[in-house]
């Protein structure tokens, strides 16, 4: 009976460690795919996608401007409308911090034209930063509940 009851403590023991990194590993494709989501959102002029990967009440923060709730940030990039986009995202980041929140820092090399017709010429790239997000678990799945612009190198003409 004591032999069972060790054999069953055991392997409680040595599974719960593997459950947790399979639940963390979930959270980090989810908080990554929002990474992702967002620049192709971006890139590709759909403003409900670009929206939808905030939590309803998300806040994106960008060079001293503050745009809260999906309405402000869907409208942040009508506002832009004209211009051709590409975020290119590298070393996505994400930390767990618990079940229901994650933080997430990512690279972004943008580039950004007021030309449409492909392919465009440009000069380079516009600015190379990093996004700072915090993740949330909502009703809806994984969202980013605030991302923050970081400028860390800028280029000019």
């Amino acid at each position: 009976m004591a032999s069972a009851l060790r054999s069953v403590l055991i392997t409680l023991v040595l599974l719960f460690p593997t459950a947790g990194l399979a639940h963390e590993s979930t959270i980090v494709e989810a908080c990554t795919k929002l990474v992702h989501d967002y620049a192709y959102s971006r890139d590709h002029d759909d403003p409900e996608g670009y929206a939808n990967v905030f939590a309803n009440n998300g806040v994106f923060l960008f060079r001293g401007q503050r745009f809260e709730g999906r309405a402000a940030i869907r409208k942040r990039m009508l506002d832009s409308g004209g211009q051709t986009t590409r975020h290119v995202m590298s070393n996505v980041r994400v930390t767990v911090e618990t079940p229901e929140k994650a933080r997430v820092v990512s690279y972004v090399t943008v580039t950004i034209a007021t030309a449409t017709e492909l392919p465009i010429q440009t000069s380079g790239a516009t600015a190379l930063g990093e996004y700072h997000d915090v993740c949330a678990k909502t009703t809806e799945g994984w969202k980013i509940q605030k991302r923050q612009f970081v400028d860390v190198f800028t280029f000019g003409d």
